[in-house]
């Protein structure tokens, strides 16, 4: 049943990936097979040669060498030339599996993102599917190769003594038995060294992305400490490989060192009694350990397959997660959005969690400001979320326009909709491009404009580079309040008629909150704005204000009127300042 589910997995890999290169493989076989027939000639030539020298034939020797040389140069021209165009041909499946699975990653639910750590895509992108392709190719261009060796070798081997091939009654199953009890224990350590790679290189992502973190609370000496920790692992599991590729080697040495000697004395044998020359005795040698090598490589082989087999599961257990379809629904927003309705609403991120959405429901009906505020862990992100299908509900149904969230195309939605999360979203790139991101179309007097609206302008105009600065990585050159203001920027360069702003005034000062808070309450005369705050000063001037608790609504009005009728809200601003 496993071999089953490994044929079926080797499979599918080859007929997705090595399939449509099968000329040009066909092509590399053609020219290993060449190479390989015409190099097969050289132990017989070699032979040919040492029997001349004895024999005082220089005639016959000079003819040879030049054979022999003609065949060294041709072997090696095919050679060189097969090796470039493998290379290219890896290149090119290692690159198009890697740029499926990258495409895979980023339309990745967001349930099933959150499954792995960034340490684990990193090594399945870059690790397991160069070396399934490598292997894989490995095994394509060169069993024929290895049958090509082992029947022109076993041809001489037996033309030229019969007796001395009986070596290979004790090398084949003495070889054989040793792969086959290393076969497990190298799958094994494959596994280990697998999980060991996510695990090294999500700390490596976290250490690097948290450095001003690390320097702020001193953990210098702990990070440093915890990474000589992976060391310390990685050097346990290169001592395991060690030993036991020691132990592999050191039985096939013994193996080969015996056969040797066997053939040694027979050879004594034979040529003293007139049946074997020394110049058919060192072709004979050469052959034999050239099907000995053939031998060899098909159980290597067999034991790469073990490893191979272990980054096969973790692509393909990475490929079959549920992705995002972009086009799953011809349902799509064909009029700009009027209204939502969100009716008895449940969510939960894990089956075995508790729900963080309790029965919600609301409707926005019209353009306005609408705030959503509440505790931490109310769940006032998790409905932002919701709104931008990053997640599906378990219960209940939205509505945008009338179309059920289920049936609405995820492509359109998102189209129509502008979310601004909480988490800066910048790349290392200009503040020009970083802008354009959310609407490649804006002009140029478009992003100005936008800036100016979010009070950037000035910012902007001192850098350097102006719009041409580049941010940093994750916007690190950058203050975080130029951060926000950016991200403002961004949702009114997308012009949605539904905007939806999480903790986006979170570090702003008070005159740049209240500019941008006019802003937005001008944009919510003709869009549907939804603000997420945690500050009065940002929401006292909502048309309606959705006070949350434990993932449901229990009220909601002016800032007036929660401040009068209701306690919970009292106590939410208590100590905050208007």
């Amino acid at each position: 049943m496993r071999k089953d589910k490994d044929f079926e997995k080797f499979n599918w890999f080859l007929k997705k990936y090595i399939y449509p290169q099968r000329v040009k493989i066909a092509f590399i076989v053609l020219l290993i097979l060449a190479g390989s027939s015409i190099g097969n000639l050289s132990p017989f030539l070699y032979g040919k040669m040492l029997d001349s020298i004895v024999a005082f034939d220089i005639n016959h020797l000079m003819r040879l060498i030049i054979i022999y040389f003609i065949v060294t140069v041709g072997t090696t021209i095919l050679s060189i030339f097969e090796g470039y165009m493998g290379k290219m041909v890896s290149f090119k499946i290692v690159k198009s599996s890697q740029r499926d699975l990258f495409n895979k990653i980023v339309r990745l639910k967001a349930s099933a993102f959150e499954k792995y750590t960034t340490g684990e895509l990193i090594s399945r992108l870059n690790g397991d599917s160069e070396g399934v392709v490598s292997f894989l190719l490995d095994v394509i261009t060169s069993i024929l190769n290895i049958f090509i060796n082992m029947s022109i070798s076993l041809y001489f081997v037996l033309k030229i003594s019969i007796r001395l091939s009986s070596v290979s009654i004790f090398y084949i199953p003495a070889s054989l038995i040793v792969t086959i009890t290393a076969r497990k224990s190298f799958k094994k350590l494959a596994e280990k060294r697998k999980v060991f790679n996510d695990k090294y290189f999500g700390y490596i992502n976290e250490a690097f992305s948290n450095n001003i973190g690390i320097k702020c609370f001193r953990l210098e000496k702990k990070a440093c400490k915890k990474y000589d920790n992976f060391i310390s692992k990685e050097l346990d599991i290169e001592k395991h490989s060690m030993v036991l590729s020691g132990i592999i080697q050191m039985l096939n040495t013994l193996i080969s060192v015996i056969s040797s000697l066997y053939i040694i004395y027979l050879s004594g044998i034979l040529i003293k009694g007139g049946l074997l020359t020394i110049g058919t005795m060192v072709s004979f040698n050469t052959y034999i350990n050239k099907l000995f090598a053939s031998i060899s490589q098909i159980l290597g082989l067999n034991i790469s397959k073990q490893t191979v087999s272990v980054s096969l599961d973790r692509l393909i257990s990475l490929i079959s997660e549920k992705s995002e379809d972009m086009e799953e629904s011809e349902k799509k927003l064909k009029d700009e959005p009027e209204y939502v309705h969100v009716c008895n609403v449940s969510f939960k991120y894990k089956e075995d969690s508790d729900a963080v959405i309790n029965n919600l429901s609301f409707s926005l009906d019209s353009p306005g400001f609408y705030s959503f505020v509440g505790k931490n862990g109310c769940g006032k992100s998790t409905l932002a979320k919701l709104l931008v299908k990053l997640y599906d509900v378990d219960s209940g149904y939205m509505e945008i326009n009338g179309i059920d969230y289920k049936n609405c195309s995820i492509d359109s939605l998102r189209e129509n909709i502008t979310y601004i999360q909480k988490e800066d979203f910048f790349l290392n790139d200009t503040v020009y491009n970083n802008l354009s991101l959310a609407n490649e179309r804006a002009s140029s007097d478009d992003i100005y404009g936008a800036c100016r609206m979010a009070g950037l302008d000035g910012f902007i105009d001192s850098l350097p580079d102006k719009y041409d600065t580049i941010v940093g990585e994750g916007g690190s050159t950058l203050s975080s309040g130029q951060r926000q203001k950016l991200n403002i920027a961004r949702a009114l360069l997308k012009k949605s008629k539904i905007l939806i702003f999480d903790e986006t005034t979170a570090n702003l000062d008070g005159k740049s909150e209240k500019n941008v808070i006019s802003i937005l309450k001008e944009i919510s005369r003709h869009s549907i704005v939804i603000f997420i705050s945690h500050k009065v000063s940002s929401i006292v001037q909502s048309d309606r204000i959705f006070l949350m608790e434990n993932g449901s609504i229990v009220d909601s009005g002016t800032h007036e009127q929660l401040s009068e009728d209701n306690y919970t809200y009292r106590e939410l601003f208590k100590y905050s300042n208007t």
